[in-house]
């Protein structure tokens, strides 16, 4: 089990490494975050009490921001946002409330009804 977890953050350094430029655009990093965390974001999946310490090492090495921007509509349909919301946050990384993770609303905050 350690091994893979290894092999997971070995990926991880070589993807970063690899995409030192600022403003890379980061679906393959973002994606790596969804393979690392499986269990705690999957909507079929119990949730673990609390994300694992490798998920947690994803989340900060990634960024939410990046995780966020990978999140297409298929991504959406899989996980549970509020989970993710949820692993954000306990991985001391929250989500702004308000802010938008894919096309899900980060609840939480002042909701205001301003349009226009």
């Amino acid at each position: 089990m350690k091994e893979q977890i290894f092999y997971q953050f070995l990926v991880v350094m070589m993807l970063l490494s690899s995409s030192q430029i600022q403003g890379e655009r980061c679906d393959d990093i973002g994606i790596e975050f969804l393979r690392g965390c499986p269990d705690i974001i999957d909507k079929e999946l119990p949730t673990p009490p609390r994300p694992s310490q490798d998920c947690c090492t994803l989340v900060r090495i990634i960024g939410m921001k990046c995780i966020c921007e990978v999140i297409n509509k298929r991504i959406e349909a899989v996980i549970d946002m509020q989970k993710l919301v949820n692993v954000a946050a306990a991985c001391g990384s929250p989500l702004a409330p308000g802010s938008h993770c894919g096309s899900y609303l980060v609840p939480g905050g002042m909701v205001r009804h301003h349009h226009g």
